[in-house]
């Protein structure tokens, strides 16, 4: 069997079967995904956090906007689909957004995050 060469990014080495979130999937939540800077940047941060172009498109959608934020919860095995649970807990003032927000945005810890994620309240 012959094998290809490594593909080779910004003198990153990645094969072929990693992770890996393009700059496609960073342009399509814009300035929130971004945060105004290179969007190729961005695309790197959720690689190097682990995550592929769909759970990167599913912890954006959940309004989790920092890649190690994101990887500090999926490590205490919440997903996107529970950290996109609304709640009014945290610190930052008295609002509702996901708890995916709220840990980006250091309102709540992963910890925090975690145990909210998975209460029924």
């Amino acid at each position: 069997m012959v094998r290809s060469p490594p593909i080779v990014y910004n003198r990153t080495t990645m094969h072929w079967g990693a992770a890996r979130t393009s700059v496609d999937t960073i342009k399509r939540f814009g300035e929130l995904a971004d945060r105004g800077a290179d969007p190729a940047d961005a695309a790197k941060a959720w690689t190097d956090a682990g995550f592929d172009d769909e759970t990167t498109a599913k912890w954006l959608e959940a309004r989790c906007f920092d890649p190690e934020k994101a990887r500090d919860l999926a490590d205490l095995a919440v997903t996107p689909g529970q950290a996109s649970k609304r709640t009014r807990d945290g610190a930052g003032g008295d609002y509702v957004d996901t708890i995916a927000y709220k840990v980006a945005m250091g309102h709540l810890s992963a910890r925090q995050g975690a145990a909210r994620a998975s209460s029924s309240r």
